[in-house]
């Protein structure tokens, strides 16, 4: 075994889901002795969302860890993971929603959690801009992998649709045409007094998206960029497709303190699963044996661009927008055990030659 495999204690499958499925059900628990059922619902509910949402966060996050440094990546696999997801979901939509509308940080954080209802109507307010931008910024991340724009060798998932892609001669050039495209599509989708919002914010998409890139170029900073792609991802998804976030006051009465202990134990619980999920899949070096799962993250990342451009005119139904992500994952873990099998490779991901075609 690598010395990079031994960097991390390789987690059995029943230890991923077993700690946050146990937190969530004594949270739960808690919740209702403490305050009744409507908290209890809405706790194990957020957690069961969180760790939907961190099924196809955990791929890439896998990705990070493996280009670390063994000291470094045992802390980011840890503390630094917990931690980053914790802070950015609670906190960047805030900031996000401030910014936009050129309203005070903290003013905004406090509406969010004490008043919810006013946090609801600027976000509606900066909603066009916002999905504008995300709409452009993923776009862009996803063709990059379309268009194998690093000129990498890698695997095809659906190759009758990634093969006439794959060896284009200015893969950037048709990166840059292709959003823009589709950008030309929302501006003249979107109502008349959006337009000029979403002509600039998808202007600032591909500047935030061109930034992100010039930045990681090392190996932290390329993790810092992976980081905020995907967190940008989940607030996009839960604020602009759905309009939910976990301090909403969604029917339970509850007040703002308690809200506030939901949705921070709820968002625990699912960088909990995530980073134990992660941890399975770097220790078991599952990017290298189920080859399709890095296609599925990204493919996850330009479906969720293309809704974002969609809800410009058009809702977004609320499980569509959640659960999409675990099913296209899903979809990738599948193919990909289906070709290891037709490859004559075992379970374990140890390479054996195939009965059907024997050396010789």
């Amino acid at each position: 075994m690598s010395s990079t495999l031994s960097t991390t204690t390789p987690l059995r499958r029943r230890d991923v889901i077993g700690l946050p499925v146990a937190l969530a059900l004594l949270g739960g628990a808690a919740a209702w002795v403490l305050e009744g059922p409507h908290a209890a619902a809405a706790l194990v509910t957020l957690a069961a969302y969180e760790v939907a949402l961190s099924v196809d966060n955990a791929v890439p996050m896998a990705g990070v860890a493996g280009r670390l440094h063994p000291r470094m990546r045992q802390v980011f696999l840890t503390a630094g993971l917990f931690v980053g997801v914790v802070v950015m979901r609670l906190f960047v939509p805030p900031v996000a929603v401030a910014t936009a509308g050129g309203e005070d940080v903290a003013e905004m954080t406090t509406a969010m959690v004490a008043d919810p209802s006013h946090y609801a109507a600027d976000l509606a307010g900066v909603r066009p801009g916002l999905a504008a931008f995300g709409g452009v910024f993923l776009w862009m991340v996803f063709t990059e992998y379309l268009f194998n724009c690093e000129r990498k060798d890698r695997p095809l998932w659906i190759a009758p649709l990634e093969r006439p892609f794959f060896r284009l001669a200015r893969p950037r050039l048709v990166q840059f045409c292709t959003a823009a495209v589709l950008a030309g599509g929302a501006i003249a989708w979107a109502p008349p007094g959006n337009r000029t919002t979403v002509a600039v914010a998808g202007a600032l998409g591909v500047a935030g998206y061109a930034l992100v890139k010039a930045g990681a170029r090392h190996v932290w900073t390329h993790a810092a960029a992976v980081v905020v792609e995907r967190a940008l991802a989940v607030f996009l998804l839960l604020e602009i497709l759905d309009g939910t976030y976990s301090f909403s006051d969604t029917g339970t009465g509850l007040p703002a303190w308690e809200r506030l202990v939901i949705a921070v134990a709820g968002v625990s619980i699912g960088a909990v699963f995530l980073v134990r999920l992660t941890r399975r899949l770097d220790s078991g070096e599952a990017l290298k044996r189920y080859e399709h799962l890095p296609a599925g993250a990204a493919y996850v990342l330009g479906v969720l661009g293309v809704l974002l451009w969609v809800s410009l005119v058009a809702p977004i139904p609320g499980l569509l927008a959640g659960w999409f992500g675990a099913v296209v994952i899903g979809t990738s873990l599948l193919t990909s055990l289906v070709h290891n099998r037709r490859r004559g490779r075992t379970v374990s991901g140890s390479a054996v030659p195939s009965p059907r075609r024997p050396r010789r």
